[in-house]
């Protein structure tokens, strides 16, 4: 496989690239992976700062009990989320689980 561009990816060929890197058949460099999962962990801290942010500012904002209300109705807002779930196991193949939820972010998109 030859060298993936992470830096300006539409999200179809995101998740491409991950569903690629997901799946133990495939054949990939080790520069490769460690270019993936450099790209990778950056977005997900990326994110877990935007949601601390937003954690923070609800506290801030509406107070501790409050916010924390918000975000348990957030948790239990979607039936599509909690049918994914319920249907996922800690035995399911990572690749598999990792489909779903792609599909799951699809499905919530056109939810809105």
């Amino acid at each position: 496989m030859k060298e993936i561009d992470f830096s300006d990816m539409s999200p179809a060929s995101f998740r491409e690239a991950i569903e690629y890197f997901a799946d133990s058949s495939n054949e990939y460099s080790k520069e490769e992976l460690h270019s993936a999962f450099l790209v990778v962990t950056r977005l997900y801290l990326d994110e877990l700062i935007s949601a601390r942010q937003l954690e923070n500012l609800f506290v801030n904002k509406f107070g501790e009990a409050s916010a924390n209300e918000f975000f348990e109705a957030v948790a239990n807002s979607s039936e599509t989320v909690t049918a994914a779930y319920e249907g996922m196991s800690v035995d399911d193949d990572p690749a598999d689980v990792i489909r779903t939820q792609f599909d799951l972010i699809g499905k919530l998109s056109s939810e809105s």
